[in-house]
Parts: structure tokens; sequence; C-alpha cells
């Protein structure tokens, strides 16, 4: 399995020996288009780890073998300093043994606090537009930054358009238990967001925007949601969508802290609260995922019968995922 890793400025590539014949040669790119950029690292003899120091955010590495066959390996986790939880859903295989295009599928936490470095980063990754799927008054309370030739566009899931913007004072409860039963209720609430689930699928077939960023306020419960859907379109297997989800569980200090500001906010008493208390909130347990899968199930049988009878994404349309001509977006090859 060809994996990489960042700490700091040093990127990690590494790989099991069957992965990567001898011959093959590394290249390092900051973007998936051929560009000047593209600077080559390595003919592979017996190696099978590769460390590069560099500033670049995000790393693609092309491997073009001895066969004339090459493959791509980006960066699953983006190290941004104004925004944690920064993913890309490239690279994982579905059922049928082909592969998500890297640096076309993007999923974060809010985008308040991007830095320049952080905007030049996402204008690298060529993002076309970015959707924002949290509520009107989360937007009025800590709204995202204008980003270069980037369209950023609202599209809310578990509320309505229309919400009033001004923020709706909230009582949270002491009692850490009740957060855990609160958010699979958040979960069924999210499966009822058709109407907004169709837009943004329906967007990102019809119009061929990508790349593409989406986002809420951890990059964990809608996000999580919609990423789920998205990788159930192309295919990729429960178990890996399950995975994927969990990784955003090495934020959970930080979607602490980005709580804090949230009950201070949007809270109705002025009694201090222990933060520590919405842990399960700030957790991506599978079963919280699972929820919204049996959700789904309970209404159309199927999780791919809520793609197609709720959400109107027909087998049709699902096709044409994967055949735009090559110099527009695949974002399922082989």
């Amino acid at each position: 399995m060809i994996q990489t890793e960042r700490t700091g400025n040093q990127l990690a590539l590494s790989w099991a020996l069957d992965d990567i014949p001898a011959g093959s040669v590394i290249y390092q790119s900051h973007s998936l288009q051929p560009s000047a950029s593209k600077k080559q690292l390595l003919t592979v003899t017996k190696e099978n780890k590769l460390l590069l120091v560099t500033e670049d955010i995000p790393v693609f590495f092309t491997i073009q073998k001895p066969d004339g066959t090459s493959d791509v390996i980006g960066e699953r986790i983006i190290p941004l300093k104004g925004c944690f939880n920064f993913r890309d859903l490239g690279g994982y295989t579905n059922t049928a043994g082909k592969t998500v295009k890297w640096g076309q599928l993007y999923r974060s936490s809010l985008l308040t606090n991007l830095t320049s470095a952080d905007k030049n980063a996402l204008e690298n990754m060529g993002i076309k537009w970015i959707c924002d799927l949290r509520s009107t008054s989360e937007i009025a309370a800590k709204p995202t930054p204008s980003i270069p030739a980037t369209e950023n566009r609202h599209i809310p899931i578990g509320t309505a358009k229309n919400e009033p913007e001004e923020s709706q004072k909230m009582d949270f409860p002491d009692d850490h238990r009740v957060y855990e039963p609160l958010m699979g209720e958040s979960y069924r609430v999210f499966v009822r967001s058709k109407d907004g689930f169709r837009e943004i699928l329906e967007d990102i077939i019809d119009r061929a925007e990508l790349p593409f960023l989406f986002h809420c306020t951890a990059g964990k419960d809608r996000t999580g949601v919609l990423g789920a859907l998205l990788l159930k379109l192309l295919d990729v297997p429960e178990e890996t969508i399950l995975a994927d989800y969990e990784l955003t569980n090495q934020y959970a200090d930080a979607i602490l802290g980005e709580m804090a500001g949230l009950v201070e906010a949007f809270s109705g008493s002025k009694q201090e609260i222990q933060l520590e208390n919405f842990r399960p909130m700030a957790e991506a347990k599978p079963a919280y995922l699972e929820i919204a899968f049996d959700e789904m199930k309970k209404e159309y049988g199927s999780v791919d019968a809520y793609l197609e009878k709720g959400i109107g994404i027909t087998a049709t349309k699902k096709g044409e995922i994967s055949i735009y001509d090559v110099r527009r977006i695949i974002v399922v090859e082989t």
C-alpha cells in the first residue's frame, strides 16, 4: 500500500516493494495538471520510502512505471494553518476496482480563519466552488472569506435556506449523556435534506465544476454525510466510507475548541458550561453515520435507492460521472 505522511515541511512517501516496481520514476508536483512544477525525485531501485522536504501544499506524486502505466498519489490530510480537518477524498478503490481521482473532491471544517498562505494553497488546488453546508446564523457568526476565482455557495443541510440570520439562543444541558442521542437525531434530520443534497450532487454532475470543496463547522457531521454520499455514488465500499469518516477523530480537541465559540454565541445562559460535556458531539462515531444510513434504508430500502429515488440521481445520471472526456474531469479512473 502506498501512503503519504507529513510532519511539518517533511513529506514521506512509503510503499511495499510490490507496489512500485524497480525502474519506476517518481515525480513531484503541486498540481495534477502538467506544469513546470513537476520535478523528478527518484528512480526506484530497492527503496521503499522517499522523504521530501517541501513547503508546497498539497503535493501529488506521479509514479511512472516501466510498462508505461502511471499512478498518482496525493495527500489525504492537507495541513492548512487556519483550517483543520481538510482532506482529499481521492485514492479510494471502489467495488469495480477503479480509483477515485485525487485532487477533485475536498472536505473541511469552516474556513473563517484561513491565512494568506492557506488561500494560496486553495488557489493552487484550482478549487472552482465551495459549498457551505452551515446554517445562515452560523455563517453570520463566522463568515467565509472571499477567495479569488472561487465561487462560495450556501446550500444548508439540516436547516432551511430561509432561516433567520440572527443567532437563535439555545440552552445547553450540563448532562453529557444527552448529547450522543442528540447527535443521532441530527443525522436523521440530515437525511431529510434531500433538496440540498440533490442541488449539490446535480451541480457536480451537470456542471462538472471540479475541484470542489464542501464544509460545515467541524467538517464532521453534515460534511460527513455528504462525503459518504459522494463516495457511495462512486461505488466505494461502506467499510471504506466509515473508515474515512473516522479520520475526523484526530481533530476532536480542535472541534471542541471550535464548539466553545459556538456555545458562547448561541447560549441562552450566562452560566459556565463544561466544554468536555460536548465530547460526544466532537467525536466521529461510526454509529452516527450508520444512523443516517439506516434512516435511508428504512425509507428507501438501501442507500443506493435513497440516492436514486430520494435525491433523483438515476443510473443514467450516475453514469455521467465517469464518462467525461479526459480533458475535462474524470472523477473515477481505472
